[in-house]
C-alpha cells in the first residue's frame, strides 16, 4: 500500500538546488559527454538518408556527370534503351496536352520540306495535266486511248510509256552481310513492295549466280532484266545499292549510284558494320535515297494553238476555283474569330465587316478583358488585317468581377477569389486581419452585392485553437508527496512557456481576454487535509516557474483541487502517478466591445 503523501512548506526552493542526490546524475552527465556527439552524427546521417528532398537534391548535383562518364565508357547504347521509353512517353504525353508545343519546335524543319512537296506535286500535277491535254485532244491521243481498251491498261499508264525515257521507281539501300534492307525509297504514284521480299530475293539471286558460276570473291550481278524493267546494282564495302528502272537510263546514272553509296558509306559506315537487324539509325539515308529517283520524258512535240488555249483556260479556271476557296475560308476563320470575342468575358462586339482590304470590329471593352491583338495572335491570324475600334465600360461578367476584386483586395498565396452572380466568396487560409478587409472593402466594388467568408479558413483562429488544445492536453508530473516536478516534467515545462506566450499573442491579435488556470492535483492517499495544500503548492510551483520565464503574471491563475477531479482511476501506481500532476484550464471570452477585426470563429 502507497505510503500517505506528506504536506511540505507552501513556497520550495530555487529549482536549480533542488537535484537528486547519489551518482545517477554524474553517470548521466559522463554518459552524455562520451557519447552524444556519436549520437548526433547518427542522427544527422539518419535525418539526410530518409530526407526524400535531400536525396533528390543529392542525385541531381551527380546526374549530369553520370551520364557524361557513362556515355564515355561506351554505353551510348544501354544509356539510349533506358532513356527510349521515358523520352517517348514524355513526348506522347506533351503530344496529347499540347500539340502546339511540338508543332512549334518542328516548324523550322516541317516548313520547308512541306512547302518543296507541295511545289514538286503541283509541278507533277501541270506537267500531267499538260500531257494528257496535248494527247487527249489529238489525233495521237485518240490512238492511245484505242490502245488503253484493246490492252486493259489505263490510259494514264499508255501515255506514261509512249513518253517516257526512262524513270527509276524503287532505290534499296541492303545490308550486304544480312541481305536485310536499310532503308527503301519510292517514286510517287508507284506500288510500293515489301522492301524485305525484295532484298532477300535479290540476295539469293546474287548467291545463285556466284555459286552456280564460281565467281571470283567481291563479284556481284550488276544489272538484271526483268520484262520492262531493269535493276542495276552498286556494290560497297558494307551495302548494296539497288535501283529499280523503268526504260533505258543514261549511262552517267550508275555513276550517280556509286556517289550516293559512297555517301552513305561516309555518314553511315559505323552504323553498318554493328547493325544488328535495327534500321532506325539509317532513316536519314531515306532523303539520300530519294535524290536518285530521277526521270526523263520524251521532248514534246509542238501542240495545237487550241490546246494551249484550252490548257489557259484551265488555269484560270482552277485559279479562280482556288482564290474563291480562299476567300471563303479566310472569312470563315475571321467569322470564327469574332465568335471567341463575343464569349470573352468583358468584350462586347457590335459591328464587324470588311473595309478596303481589312476587317474592322467595332465594339465595348473592359480594361481588366483580354486583349485582342494577343487572341488574334493565338487565332493563327495576322494582325494587319484586322483594325479594332474598343469604347471602354465596365463590365460586370463573374470572371472581371474576380479580377477586379484580386486587384483590389490582393488576396494572399493560397486564396483564391470566386464570383458567382456577384456573390464573391474567397476560398482557402487567411489571417482575420485580411478577412476583415474582405468583409470592409468588398462592397465597395461595383458589381459585387455581397460577401461569403464560410468557406475562407482563419488561420490566427485555427493557431490559437492548436495552441489552447497543445497547453490544455499538457501533464506536469510530480513525485509522491512533493511540490518539486521530476527533471523530466521540468523541461516539458520550460518547452511549454514559448507556447503559453503565443497563445496570449494570438489572443491579443484576435481581441480575446485569456486566462489560465494553473490545476494542481493530488492522488487519494492520505487525508484530504494534507493533500489540498500540496496540489496548492504544486501549482504555485508552476506558477513561479512560468512567471520566472517570462509569461505575463496576470493572465495566470494558480488552484490546489487535490483529489477531487482526478484525471484517472487511480486503479495502479501509473494513474495515481499521473494524479499527482499539474494541468491548464484556458478560457478565452467573447471579442472586447468596439474591435474592428472580423467575425471570429466561436472559441471551442
Amino acid at each position: 500500500m502507497p505510503m500517505p503523501e506528506e504536506p511540505i512548506f507552501r513556497l520550495p526552493l530555487d529549482p536549480d538546488e533542488e537535484v537528486s542526490s547519489g551518482n545517477g546524475g554524474s553517470f548521466e552527465e559522463l554518459r552524455h559527454l562520451i557519447l552524444a556527439p556519436e549520437q548526433e552524427d547518427l542522427a544527422r546521417l539518419r535525418e539526410r538518408v530518409e530526407n526524400a528532398e535531400q536525396r533528390t537534391s543529392d542525385l541531381s548535383a551527380v546526374l549530369p556527370e553520370a551520364i557524361h562518364l557513362r556515355r564515355q565508357e561506351g554505353g551510348e547504347e544501354a544509356l539510349g534503351e533506358a532513356l527510349r521509353p521515358t523520352v517517348e512517353e514524355a513526348l506522347r504525353e506533351s503530344v496529347r496536352k499540347d500539340p502546339g508545343t511540338l508543332a512549334d519546335a518542328l516548324f523550322p524543319v516541317m516548313g520547308p520540306a512541306i512547302r518543296r512537296s507541295i511545289l514538286q506535286t503541283l509541278r507533277s500535277f501541270f506537267d500531267s495535266f499538260n500531257e494528257a491535254m496535248d494527247h487527249s485532244l489529238s489525233l495521237r491521243g485518240v490512238q492511245w486511248r484505242i490502245e488503253a481498251l484493246r490492252t486493259g491498261r489505263s490510259f494514264s499508264e499508255i501515255i506514261l510509256l509512249h513518253s517516257l525515257v526512262f524513270r527509276v521507281e524503287q532505290v534499296f539501300l541492303i545490308h550486304k552481310k544480312t541481305g536485310l534492307p536499310l532503308a527503301h525509297a519510292v517514286a510517287p504514284a508507284v506500288a510500293m513492295q515489301d522492301a524485305s521480299l525484295v532484298s532477300g530475293m535479290l540476295s539469293a539471286i546474287q548467291d545463285f549466280v556466284r555459286d552456280s558460276f564460281h565467281s571470283a570473291k567481291g563479284e556481284i550481278l550488276q544489272k538484271i532484266n526483268v520484262g520492262e524493267m531493269e535493276v542495276w546494282v552498286e556494290d560497297g564495302p558494307y551495302a548494296i545499292l539497288a535501283a529499280v528502272i523503268r526504260g533505258i537510263p543514261p549511262p552517267d546514272y550508275r555513276l550517280r549510284m556509286a556517289e550516293t553509296l559512297e555517301h552513305i558509306h561516309r555518314n553511315f559506315a559505323s552504323q553498318m558494320e554493328r547493325f544488328q537487324g535495327d534500321t532506325g539509325p539509317f532513316a536519314r539515308a531515306t532523303e539520300e535515297l530519294s535524290r536518285c529517283l530521277e526521270f526523263q520524258y520524251k521532248e514534246k512535240q509542238s501542240s495545237h494553238p487550241r490546246s494551249y488555249a484550252l490548257v489557259f483556260a484551265g488555269v484560270v479556271l482552277v485559279l479562280l476555283a482556288g482564290w474563291w476557296s480562299y476567300r471563303a475560308w479566310e472569312n470563315h476563320r475571321w467569322g470564327q474569330f469574332v465568335e471567341t470575342l463575343r464569349g470573352e468575358p468583358g468584350l462586347v462586339v457590335t459591328d464587324f465587316e470588311r473595309q478596303h482590304g481589312r476587317y474592322e470590329i467595332r465594339g465595348l471593352r473592359d480594361p481588366l478583358a483580354a486583349d485582342p491583338q494577343t487572341l488574334l495572335s493565338s487565332a493563327g491570324l495576322d494582325q494587319r488585317d484586322a483594325a479594332f475600334h474598343w469604347a471602354p465600360y465596365y463590365a460586370m461578367d463573374d470572371a472581371i468581377l474576380e479580377k477586379r476584386a484580386s486587384a483590389l483586395l490582393r488576396p494572399p498565396s493560397g486564396v483564391n477569389l470566386k464570383v458567382t452572380d456577384g456573390m464573391l466568396r474567397p476560398e482557402g487560409e487567411a489571417s482575420t486581419v485580411w478577412a476583415a478587409e474582405v468583409r470592409d472593402r468588398a462592397p465597395l466594388l461595383p458589381g459585387i452585392r455581397g460577401v461569403d467568408l464560410s468557406q475562407l479558413t482563419d488561420t490566427d483562429q485555427a493557431e490559437f485553437n492548436r495552441l489552447q488544445s497543445l497547453v490544455q492536453t499538457a501533464i506536469i508530473r510530480f513525485p509522491l508527496s512533493s511540490a518539486t516536478p521530476t527533471p523530466e516534467d521540468l523541461e516539458t515545462l520550460r518547452r511549454l512557456t514559448p507556447q503559453i506566450k503565443s497563445l496570449f499573442e494570438k489572443a491579443q491579435l484576435l481581441r480575446k481576454n485569456v486566462e489560465v488556470d494553473i490545476v494542481g492535483h493530488s492522488d487519494s492517499s492520505g487525508e484530504e487535509s494534507t493533500n489540498i495544500p500540496l496540489s496548492q503548492s504544486r501549482a504555485d510551483r508552476v506558477l513561479y516557474q512560468l512567471t520566472r520565464d517570462g509569461v505575463a503574471r496576470v493572465a495566470l491563475r494558480s488552484r490546489g483541487v487535490a483529489s477531487a477531479e482526478p484525471l484517472r482511476k487511480e486503479e495502479n501506481e501509473e494513474a495515481r502517478q499521473y494524479n499527482r500532476s499539474v494541468t491548464f484550464r484556458i478560457s478565452a471570452v467573447a471579442p472586447l466591445h468596439g474591435s474592428s477585426a472580423g467575425a471570429t470563429p466561436a472559441t471551442p
